[in-house]
C-alpha cells in the first residue's frame, strides 16, 4: 500500500494495480486508510524528520509489532532517528557507497566480505 500526497501519482499507481491512498501519511487518518494496523512494515522515504517521527509514532500506536524502515538524507538526521529508536535507518550516501564497493569487488573477483 502506498500513501502519497500527489493525487495524479496515486491514480497512476491504482491503474497499474498498486493499492494507494492519497494524503499526508503524517495524518493518522491516512495511515488508518492505508491499513497500517495490519501492515508488517512501514517504509518511509521523506526528507521531513518531524514527519518521519510522526508517521512512526502513529504506526507503532496502531500496530506495535510493525517494522519501520527509514531513508534518511544526512548524518545528523540518521543519528537522531537512531537515538529515537524509530526503526532501521538507511542513509542514501552510505547505501550507494556500499553498493558501489560491492560491485567493484565482485567484478574484481573478490567477495565484499574480504575487504
Amino acid at each position: 500500500m502506498v500513501a502519497e500526497q500527489n493525487r495524479e501519482l496515486v491514480e497512476r499507481l491504482r491503474q497499474q494495480g498498486v493499492p494507494a491512498v492519497s494524503g499526508d501519511a503524517t495524518e493518522p487518518a491516512v495511515l488508518i486508510q492505508a491499513h497500517i494496523a495490519r501492515a508488517a512494515m512501514l517504509v518511509i522515504a521523506t526528507p521531513d524528520t518531524f514527519g518521519v517521527r510522526r508517521m512512526a509514532e502513529v504506526a507503532k500506536a496502531l500496530n506495535p509489532a510493525i517494522e519501520v524502515v527509514v531513508r534518511t538524507h544526512n548524518e545528523e538526521e540518521m543519528r537522531l532517528l537512531e537515538q529515537a529508536q524509530i526503526g532501521k535507518v538507511f542513509m542514501g550516501e552510505h547505501e550507494l557507497a556500499h553498493g558501489m564497493a560491492g560491485h567493484v569487488l565482485a567484478r574484481m573477483g573478490r567477495a565484499a566480505a574480504s575487504r
